[in-house]
């Protein structure tokens, strides 16, 4: 193939990489931009034909302004970033520094800077600002025509709040502005109760390492979330201390005869231990004596080498359980191995040493525990705070240690001292605690998770702390200096030790809400699990709202639901005010957000669009629907698995028209906050929702 010399000459296989790297930024700190002249054009004409071409586009399309910030920022990378669809041209001026990255619609622009925000550190850009067309001859104005009929009309912002348009609204609105309510939980225990004369926290928890503990898991209770089996084969396993044990453990408590329960333990091979009588196949090899774990053995040495090979049986007499020393309880020291027996929140958690000797003793102590409760008394009243029983469920013994005593309703709170969780338990459930189990030591040590902060105990967060509680090694590691002392607390860090993944980093992934992408769909009311009303009579009912009366609706709840749903308000406040989240947002309808009423951010439900900037947001822990602006509503973070635990309900007898005087009259009986107690609350099958009935409020509806 021939080529002219022009040809040859204009060709150069070293220009393509010269520009490429001229582009990506090297050389541009030695030379400076020249343009360069079209034929015969001067670098004047040059410049304005470029700029004249830069204003076609820039009117054309919606462009995105990146800065090259450093040499990784290039061309390709951009389309990788954005995605070759969604662009249409891109351009890149050396002097400023900058691409212009122009898209083919307004769609394409919103894609990408989502994008943009869910990394903001990775591009430097800016939205360019599109210009209007440029004319050649401006324009001739009469002079009989007002030069004020020529300016244009200014389109409003879509911050700026207009007037609330409620007559095209197809849905009722709530009257009325009232606050939503708030239940402050009261604590457990305070200092006054250990400060009381005779009280045996003072006894019994000298340390008051239970002052602060709380109840975070109380939505179990009601069916939130079912991890009940999950924690009691967890128990089992760290009860028993050897799988061989958990068959043991659920024969005992069987109904069989001591026949048959000692022929099925001598099928086993299994005898009594002669230093902590804990059962065990065993033993010594010469004369058979039964010895559960070396430290036993250690224990009765002088004794055993005076009997071996004997032929005498070894003699101990019933002092042998005082023989048997358990180490003083105290903190591990940082660097050693632990593992989690329980969580008390999402930065609190209680660990245990598993060096050797701490190991063998922490299931000693379980062990005695589990063999001796077994012929404790049952409670016949009802406890005193810091009392120490046995908590007897399915095939567990536990000691544990009273902390409240609700008389109205039956219920006594108390903490499993040698795990550290907090359970509401019954009478029934309660059997004394001889003095001898409780002294036993208790290794379990509360220590702060630094960097992890206090969220609410939603099901995606408890599921979390079941799976890393348990089996799981960690190593411990903390600064003395970091001790808190009004909490006597530890801050520490949690690190497994196989692993080596930080579970502090972990924890605070989980628990910190991110904001959803744009670009995806919104999440609906179906995403949370919901938390419904119990079915019978004389139900004590709290008053979440009223201000729908008017339709015969009421919004209530049960009064220990009422205090999740205040300590649910703790995260929404963070997020709302975040200044990752997208300060406008307008749901679509049916979908979840959050909310801003009366300076405070709720959870919400778009119930509908009108077009004016004001949603209808129907606040689902509460009931009111009200017109919020877009400016106060936010994106509902995937996190926010919080249940829904405030029923809607309809008036039983409700008329079809009230008066004024009857919708007063219920408004100052249900008022909001209030605890009422209902005649009756029944299920509709067919509308598949709950109705209630007030039987004090028959005499009422037949006003006319």
């Amino acid at each position: 193939m021939a080529f002219s010399p022009g040809e040859l000459s204009d060709w150069n296989p070293m220009s393509e990489d010269f520009i490429t790297d001229y582009i990506n930024g090297e050389g541009q700190n030695t030379m400076e931009e020249a343009p360069v002249p079209v034929g015969n054009q001067s670098v004047k004409d040059a410049l304005a034909a470029e700029a004249k071409a830069r204003n076609a586009k820039q009117q054309k399309y919606p462009y995105l302004v990146v800065k090259k910030t450093s040499k990784l920022v290039t061309e390709n990378m951009l389309i990788n970033f954005f995605g070759r669809d969604l662009i249409q041209d891109q351009e890149y001026r050396p002097m400023s520094r900058v691409y212009f990255v122009y898209f083919k619609n307004l769609g394409s622009l919103e894609a990408a800077q989502s994008k943009v925000e869910c990394y903001p550190s990775l591009l430097e850009c800016h939205r360019g600002r599109q210009k209007p067309p440029q004319q050649e001859f401006p324009p001739v104005l009469n002079d009989n025509i007002s030069t004020a009929a020529a300016d244009p009309v200014p389109i409003p912002s879509i911050r700026e709040r207009t007037d609330v348009n409620l007559s095209s609204r197809d849905i009722y609105t709530s009257a009325g502005c009232q606050k939503h309510p708030v239940f402050i939980q009261p604590p457990l225990l305070t200092k006054a109760d250990y400060a009381a004369k005779g009280s045996l926290l003072a006894i019994n928890d000298p340390d008051r390492r239970y002052l602060n503990v709380k109840d975070e898991f109380a939505l179990e209770r009601h069916g939130a979330y079912v991890v009940r089996e999950e924690r009691v084969d967890s128990v089992l396993i760290s009860l028993s201390g050897r799988s061989r044990s958990i068959p043991l453990v659920e024969k005992l408590n069987t109904k069989e005869n001591d026949k048959d329960l000692n022929q099925m333990i001598e099928k086993m091979g299994l005898r009594k231990c002669v230093t902590c009588e804990n059962w065990t196949d065993v033993s010594c090899k010469v004369c058979s004596t039964p010895f559960c774990h070396e430290e036993c053995f250690d224990y009765v040495r002088k004794e055993h080498k005076e009997s071996c090979g004997t032929g005498k049986e070894l003699q101990l007499g019933e002092t042998v359980g005082n023989r048997r020393k358990f180490p003083e309880p105290k903190m591990p020291p940082s660097g050693s191995k632990v593992k989690i027996t329980a969580f008390q929140q999402t930065n609190v958690c209680y660990v245990r040493s598993t060096a050797r000797q701490d190991d063998v003793a922490y299931f000693g102590v379980l062990t005695e525990v589990l063999i001796k409760g077994k012929a404790a008394v049952r409670l016949e009243n009802l406890p005193k705070s810091g009392q120490m029983v046995l908590f007897k469920f399915e095939t567990e013994i536990i000691r544990a240690m009273v902390l409240y005593v609700d008389n109205n309703l039956k219920r006594i709170y108390v903490v499993c001292i040698d795990f550290g969780n907090v359970e509401v338990v019954k009478l029934e459930d309660l059997y004394q605690c001889s003095p001898y189990l409780a002294d036993l030591p208790c290794y379990p040590i509360a220590v702060q998770l630094r960097g992890v902060p206090k969220g609410f105990m939603s099901p995606n967060a408890s599921a979390t702390l079941y799976q890393l509680s348990g089996m799981i090694e960690y190593k411990l590691k903390y600064s003395k200096q970091e001790y808190d002392s009004a909490k006597n607390m530890q801050i520490a860090v949690l690190i497994e030790v196989y692993k080596n993944g930080n579970l502090n980093r972990l924890l605070k992934t989980v628990i910190s809400p991110t904001v959803p992408p744009l670009s995806d769909p919104g999440y609906k009311v179906d995403y949370l699990p919901h938390i419904s009303l119990p079915i019978g009579k004389n139900i004590e009912l709290v008053v979440m709202d009223n201000t729908l009366l008017n339709v015969g609706l009421i919004y209530c709840t049960l009064k220990e639901l009422a205090y999740e749903v205040t300590k649910m308000q703790r995260e929404m406040q963070a997020y709302g005010e975040s200044a990752n989240t997208c300060s406008v947002f307008a749901p679509l309808k049916d979908e979840l957000c959050v909310a801003k009423y009366q300076g405070k951010w709720c959870r919400g439900l778009s119930m509908e669009l009108v077009g004016d900037g004001y949603p209808s947001i129907l606040f689902l822990d509460y009931g009111n629907i009200v017109p919020i602006h877009v400016s106060d509503i936010r994106p509902y973070p995937p996190q926010f698995i919080f249940p829904v635990l405030t029923t809607e309900l309809d008036i039983i007898g409700f008329p079809e028209n009230p008066t004024v005087e009857q919708v007063r009259y219920l408004e100052q009986y249900l008022i909001v906050g209030s605890t009422v107690t209902c005649s009756e609350i029944v299920r509709c099958q067919e509308s598949n929702n709950l109705s209630v009935r007030f039987d004090e409020l028959k005499h009422i509806f037949n006003l006319k």
